[in-house]
């Protein structure tokens, strides 16, 4: 398949371009010099920004988290709604949209990939299909693991290549991008009342923090 974006202006750090109005020819999926016009679909992007999909690298759009969300903002179904048309389903926005919806308003504002940042082990099979279910974007979740308790252990006992051996097999089960480690111990900590602010913090049942 041939395409040719014409008449847009450009913006494309990497290549130095910076708002050049210019055509942008692509073949099979991959841009290139040019392309036969008499076969190619046109797009008329005159007045319009051409640049590459954002990448958003932190965002919640999948898993029980946001499904708790859901559930305590049910005004937000009535708030901010999407029909139904030819082409796309209905749903809902506002502060958590639903999968149709992220997707659609992902692709709007221009983006092409969308992180998950936070995907415990145990429930990644519901946080894949949460990600299947939202169309047009790539995605992909990060593992949290940071107060895992084979991690805090593996930590606390000084294992560090079991740690290591272990978390290399938790993202491959878990079918993780890459993993998520913020304030190790935190959440641990905060089962008890307590909080972890320095690195040399106390972690209930596990002695110093992670370190």
């Amino acid at each position: 398949m041939e395409l040719l974006i014409r008449n847009g202006f450009v913006y494309d750090p990497i290549n130095g371009v910076n708002g050049e109005k210019m055509d942008i020819a692509v073949k099979d999926g991959k841009i290139v010099e040019k392309v036969n016009e008499n076969n190619a679909k046109i797009i008329n992007a005159s007045g319009m920004i051409v640049m590459p999909g954002g990448v958003d690298i932190h965002s919640h759009i999948a898993g029980g988290k946001v499904n708790s969300g859901r559930i305590l903002r049910p005004e937000d179904h009535f708030k901010d709604f999407e029909r139904k048309t030819s082409i796309t389903r209905s749903g809902v926005g506002y502060s958590i949209p639903s999968t149709f919806t992220t997707g659609y308003r992902y692709a709007r504002m221009g983006y092409t990939t969308v992180m998950d940042p936070a995907m415990p082990p145990l429930e990644a099979k519901h946080t894949h299909e949460e990600l299947s279910d939202i169309p047009i974007i790539d995605k992909a979740s990060y593992p949290l693991i940071g107060d895992w308790w084979f991690v805090l252990e593996y930590l606390r006992d000084g294992k560090i290549e079991e740690c290591a051996r272990h978390v290399a097999w938790m993202i491959k089960a878990a079918k993780g991008y890459a993993i998520k480690v913020v304030n190790p111990g935190g959440l641990e900590a905060w089962g008890f009342g307590h909080n972890v602010c320095s690195i040399d913090d106390q972690v209930p049942n596990f002695g110093d923090n992670t370190t």
